[in-house]
């Protein structure tokens, strides 16, 4: 609106620059012909009352003065002279014969005199500045309405457009899908309004059924990988199988909860991004429960590197969010931590809280994560050269984080850290009171 108000501005500046020009050229062109007209009168008019008194008087000089007594006009100078330019007689009023500030027109009349007529340009000049000030007086309020009215404009005509972004942000926070277009629409505002309905409308519907196809596979794999790890677990009981029967049932075993693993991440992924829809489910959420509760369950599975982990958290960080999700996106974030550290290579989580935002800062003492792979890993399935080269995994764990994050608004960057390593912040609006309803909470319980 800004930019439209400006050009606005701009084009009413300009109409009112040319209008005033154009009357103050056409003002003075119009003086100048007047004067012009004035001289060839005034010596139309001499030259035949000049006529008239020679032929009464039969003497050149007192014909020039009788016809000037007679038909010089006020406001302008009338000098007669003899063939040699000597005045034979002259008005005597008005400017001088010569000079930058007058005009002058002459004819040369029987019976052999030379008529001159001066008249100045100053009443010219002091009509069109004149005018000038007038127009500039009234060119200043005639612009601050122009600008006032430009800007309502503006806003009248764009506040739909306004409306259907303010709409469009909210569709994009909370995903649910709401007409753009208002009845009483301008017939551009509402085709556009259409248009953008129609498209939001069909990613609505793609994204839906990529999420239900996702959802439909995954349960439909569960049931043959439960079977199937099952049957692995008894045909591995069987005392009777070899070492090398044996061991290859192991490694099938591996792959199996390792294919569990990524259908577990894929529903979850798809959980997180359907998060916001189900923002009734938010609760009071304690993070540093939830970190401490994270280290506790990964350091069961990594006894070893006990000595590794230092944790600094505050009694209480409140957040607003989905209990469930927020406790698998740290788990996540400690884990990958974990796994990108060698044991002696310290892991330290701070969990903390300022100016209403929550933040749990994980560092670490590994390699690190190069600047030109910090946004690729946040992509599903996306592994960086080292992870592929020597760690297991599906590359979900910090997509299905930052996915969580946003869910709740917030974000996780991350950067080199002091310890040598990486530096993950997860970043969440802390929790107000106003954010709690008791249904919530109950729906939250029962997730």
């Amino acid at each position: 609106m800004q930019r439209l108000t400006e050009l606005q501005q701009m084009l009413a500046a300009l109409l009112i620059l040319t209008v005033a020009g154009s009357t103050v050229w056409i003002s003075a062109r119009t003086l100048h012909r007047h004067e012009t007209v004035f001289l060839d009168n005034t010596l139309h008019r001499m030259v035949k009352s000049l006529g008239q008194e020679w032929a009464e008087e039969l003497n050149l000089k007192r014909a020039a003065e009788a016809a000037i007594l007679e038909s010089a006009p006020l406001g302008a100078r009338v000098d007669i002279l003899d063939r040699q330019g000597r005045t034979l007689a002259s008005s005597g009023s008005g400017p001088g014969p010569r000079g930058s500030d007058v005009r002058e027109a002459r004819t040369y009349a029987w019976p052999g005199a030379w008529i001159v007529v001066t008249i100045s340009t100053e009443p010219r000049r002091s009509a069109l500045e004149a005018l000038s000030l007038a127009l500039l007086v009234a060119a200043l309020p005639l612009a601050v309405a122009a600008s006032l009215a430009g800007r309502w404009l503006a806003r009248r005509a764009l506040r739909p457009l306004s409306r259907m972004t303010t709409e469009a942000e909210r569709i994009s926070a909370s995903g649910a899908v709401r007409p753009l277009g208002k009845p009483g629409d301008p017939l551009e505002i509402a085709a556009l309004a259409a248009s953008f309905d129609r498209l939001v409308a069909r990613l609505d519907e793609m994204a839906r059924s990529e999420r239900h196809f996702t959802e439909d596979a995954a349960h439909e794999l569960r049931t043959p990988l439960t079977v199937l790890s099952g049957e692995l677990q008894h045909a591995r009981s069987d005392p009777a199988l070899g070492t090398r029967q044996r061991e290859s049932l192991e490694h099938a075993a591996i792959q199996v909860r390792a294919m569990d693993e990524l259908v577990e991440a894929l529903l979850f992924l798809r959980h997180a991004d359907g998060s916001r829809e189900g923002s009734s489910e938010f609760a009071p959420v304690n993070l540093a429960d939830l970190a401490r509760d994270a280290v506790r369950v990964l350091l069961l599975q990594h006894p070893k590197r006990a000595a590794d982990v230092a944790i600094d958290a505050a009694d209480e960080v409140l957040v607003s969010g989905h209990p469930v999700l927020l406790a698998s996106a740290l788990r996540n974030l400690i884990a990958n931590a974990l796994k990108f550290t060698e044991p002696g290579q310290t892991v330290r989580i701070t969990v903390a809280t300022s100016q209403n935002v929550s933040r749990i800062v994980v560092e670490d003492g590994g390699t690190g994560v190069a600047p030109e792979h910090r946004e690729s890993i946040f992509q599903p399935f996306y592994r960086s050269p080292e992870a592929r080269a020597s760690k297991e995994g599906f590359g979900l764990g910090l997509p299905i984080l930052r996915r969580v994050a946003r869910a709740h608004g917030g974000e996780v960057v991350v950067s080199s850290s002091m310890l040598g390593g990486a530096r993950f912040e997860l970043t969440l609006p802390g929790w107000a009171p106003s954010d709690f309803r008791p249904d919530a909470g109950r729906a939250a319980a029962r997730a």
